[in-house]
């Protein structure tokens, strides 16, 4: 596990990577560390996704800062089509999670949030996407919210005990 040394620098894997000086230590960029912390929401795009458009993404690590990697669930607007998967794959229901806009003010529309798939992303990313100011905060997600989405990982069969260790503990 990497050290976060002296002013919110982290070792990073490349020594010439993002913002690295020559020691290879990645500076943290001021904005980062004042949003970064669990139920953070992030707008932004994700290479991962079928669509090329920014999605809204939920930071679940209990110590962001600390880990390596950022674990993140992203909502969708196409709720239907995730019932439908969380039922074909005999998935519990409570690793779907639905958010209506009065429940979140920053989603447009009828959402739900697949706790089953986490996305990773490296700190040193996120701070390559700021730099390029290709990721956006949002309000941090409301306490009772991500409780319920801390439920549906709980809940899922498909997140390793692992990741499960640095969201849950």
């Amino acid at each position: 596990m990497p050290k976060i040394c002296g002013r919110n620098l982290r070792r990073c894997t490349r020594s010439r990577a993002f913002g690295a000086d020559r020691t290879g230590l990645v500076q943290i960029p001021y904005e980062i560390r004042l949003t970064l912390r669990q139920g953070t929401v992030y707008y932004m795009a994700e290479r991962g996704l079928s669509s090329a458009e920014p999605h809204y993404f939920i930071v679940l690590n209990r110590d962001p800062m600390r880990d390596r990697i950022l674990l993140l669930l992203v909502a969708s607007s196409q709720i239907e089509k995730a019932r439908n998967r969380i039922a074909r794959k005999n998935l519990p229901a409570a690793s779907l999670v639905e958010i209506s806009e009065r429940d979140y003010r920053d989603f447009t529309k009828e959402s739900c949030i697949d706790c089953n798939k986490l996305f990773n992303k490296s700190l040193r990313e996120l701070c390559e996407q700021w730099a390029k100011k290709e990721v956006r905060p949002q309000s941090d997600l409301p306490p009772e919210l991500l409780e319920k989405l801390m439920e549906g990982v709980k809940a899922s069969p498909l997140v390793s005990g692992d990741d499960k260790a640095l969201i849950l503990s």
